[in-house]
């Protein structure tokens, strides 16, 4: 089955045809499932076909899985091995988010060395997933094969549009990008694949193997006679990815331009509400008391925060982990649990949709009703407790990310409006530009669907940078004869503990509560649990949603045959990841057939 077979087979015939009794202004279609993402995404829109508008949208996941009960009762070491599981994709950072809360919730902080090791392996899968967003997953929906079946007259442009950055990436138009795009034969598409395999080969150093590493423990990294030609190793195949970056960058931006030139600006558009949690640690100030974390996350390179419309109200990790609520909203969940925790470490006040007090509760539902409960996603919400006290939707993502960073101005790239930095001169065979370039990463206008494709590609020039700098860092402390990589503990019986870290798709977090030396509650977040949240309690769609509502449809030909071509590019552009963000345990239940038919007994 070829691309555009598999996207005209998103979109089912029976769930496309105009609603009865309309007479074709408004259209209902049904997109399910959602390809190239991991695990399953469904989206259920209301069409204006006059207006070429999105009237509404209802994003819903009908997955569901097992992680947050099953690991009640375990040492809660065995989380940083089991949460990774939830994804082949992106697994390192729920490793290194739930190694974090450990290490609060063990009160022992990692050596420095410890601390880099950590981050080299963070740093080569976000590497490797960068690319794979842009290139293999987004990629295809802007290629030549796409555009020429859902955008002919894009084409028919493209080819005479010169790529402006054609001295580095080698594409003499924009056609020549989007044939390079191509699923499986274009030629940036399959060189993506071939570098990608630098990032698995460069994690694999320090985590024993990837996915699902292996060697991160609770005060450190189990990392045996660590020598210097480690990190070298490491360092020669990071500069594939130096050297690659200048040509992902460079034809992103050449592609993204032209898109944008088509007026697709509105397309994905939504206000301006982020929140990152940061990445890249000062090897010095990382710390395992959750006080701490405020230092700890201002020192990172990728800066902690939420903004609200534009405007950027806390750095603090501690107050950003005290805003968190975790509503049921319209999941099929419930709300019934019992409030444990009322102060965090801090003695700040914590409310009872807190995920320290959260419980995973199912409560399998009816599918597709769109007024009452209708995915297994959760509804994530920021409250603004030192402000006006709203709760807030807020994008999670590598947009949110570079935005954050680049308004803080607490890294050294930050301008307060953009991101500056350069990379080294990479000579390596195979790459098309060789000499030390300039980046700078400027915040748009607004949040919509290319600039999100966008901030993913600088993020991965930006991620070799910053990656590049704790090499140097790391051979300097081989140099001091700092090579401790684990700090010994004595494990106390009660403990409480906050980890995050940025994966590619945005913020992971993850809570941990240990009484008696196990797992009491265990509640973690991907950016896809806040990203693909349904309504809340106060009838707010989640960012997808948000984004869809109104967006404007480009999709030439007839409303009748539409296929929703903007509407996954949409969705593609936050790179969802279902098996991240919906966790459900069923004990020795069967869920009924004729509630859930798409559900099958444990």
């Amino acid at each position: 089955m070829g691309f555009l077979d598999k996207l005209k087979g998103e979109t089912k015939p029976e769930k496309t045809a105009a609603k009865p009794g309309k007479t074709g202004k408004e259209r209902e279609i049904t997109i399910e499932p959602l390809t190239r993402i991991e695990g399953h995404l469904g989206v259920h829109a209301k069409l204006d076909t006059d207006a070429k508008k999105v009237n509404d949208a209802y994003a819903y996941s009908p997955m569901f899985r097992g992680f947050e009960v099953i690991l009640v009762g375990r040492e809660p070491s065995e989380a940083v091995m089991i949460t990774q599981r939830a994804c082949g994709v992106c697994p390192v950072p729920h490793g290194f988010a739930s190694v974090n809360a450990v290490d609060q919730a063990y009160g022992v902080t990692p050596p420095p060395m410890g601390v880099v090791l950590r981050d080299f392996v963070h740093g080569a899968e976000q590497l490797y997933d960068a690319e794979v967003g842009v290139l293999n997953l987004e990629g295809p929906d802007y290629s030549e094969v796409a555009v020429k079946k859902f955008n002919p007259d894009w084409w028919d442009e493209a080819q005479n549009t010169k790529a402006e950055r054609s001295d580095v990436h080698g594409f003499a138009t924009v056609a020549d990008i989007m044939t390079a795009l191509n699923p499986l034969a274009g030629e940036l598409y399959l060189r993506s694949l071939l570098v990608q395999k630098a990032g698995h080969n460069m994690a694999a150093i320090f985590g024993a193997k990837h996915p699902h590493v292996h060697t991160f423990v609770p005060g450190g990294i189990a990392k045996i006679n660590l020598s210097a030609s480690d990190i070298e190793s490491y360092l020669t195949l990071l500069m594939r990815h130096v050297a690659f970056t200048k040509e992902l960058v460079t034809a992103t931006d050449d592609l993204l331009n032209f898109v944008l030139a088509q007026g697709y600006e509105d397309v994905g558009a939504r206000d301006s509400n982020f929140l990152a949690v940061g990445a890249y640690n000062d090897p010095e100030a990382y710390s395992a008391n959750y006080e701490g974390m405020t230092e700890m996350g201002r020192k990172r390179l990728v800066s902690p925060g939420v903004i609200l419309n534009g405007e950027l109200v806390t750095t603090d990790l501690v107050e950003l982990n005290v805003g968190v609520r975790e509503f049921i909203g319209r999941g099929w969940y419930s709300s019934d649990w019992e409030q444990e925790v009322e102060t965090d470490p801090a003695g700040n006040a914590i409310e009872y949709e807190h995920p320290w007090n959260k419980r995973t509760l199912p409560v399998p539902g009816e599918y597709g009703k769109w007024g009452s409960k209708y995915t297994w996603v959760t509804s994530p919400r920021w409250k603004n407790w030192k402000g006006d006290g709203k709760n807030n939707v807020l994008e999670l993502g590598p947009l949110a990310r570079m935005w954050v960073t680049a308004k803080a101005g607490l890294a050294p790239a930050s301008t307060g409006s953009s991101l500056k930095f350069e990379l080294p001169a990479a000579v390596v065979p195979g790459f098309k530009f060789a000499d030390k370039m300039d980046f700078e990463w400027k915040i748009p206008a607004k949040p919509n669907t290319v600039e999100r494709v966008r901030a993913r590609a600088y993020y991965h020039a930006y991620s070799a940078y910053c990656i590049t700098g704790l090499v140097m860092q790391a051979l300097e402390f081989m140099k001091a004869g700092k090579t401790k990589v684990w700090t010994p503990y004595e494990k106390p019986k009660e403990g409480i503990g906050f980890g995050v870290v940025e994966a590619m798709r945005g913020a992971c977090l993850h809570w941990c509560i240990m009484k008696d030396g196990v797992i009491d509650n265990y509640q973690y977040h991907a950016p896809t649990t806040w990203n693909a949240s349904g309504r809340d309690p106060e009838e707010q769609p989640g960012p997808y949603e948000q984004a869809l509502i109104q967006s404007p449809i480009t999709e030439a030909g007839d409303p009748a045959a539409w296929k929703g071509v903007d509407i996954v590019r949409t969705i593609r552009s936050f790179d969802p990841c279902l098996g991240c963000a919906v966790h459900v345990h069923m004990g020795k239940q069967i869920l009924k057939h004729e509630l859930l038919p798409f559900a099958t007994p444990e």
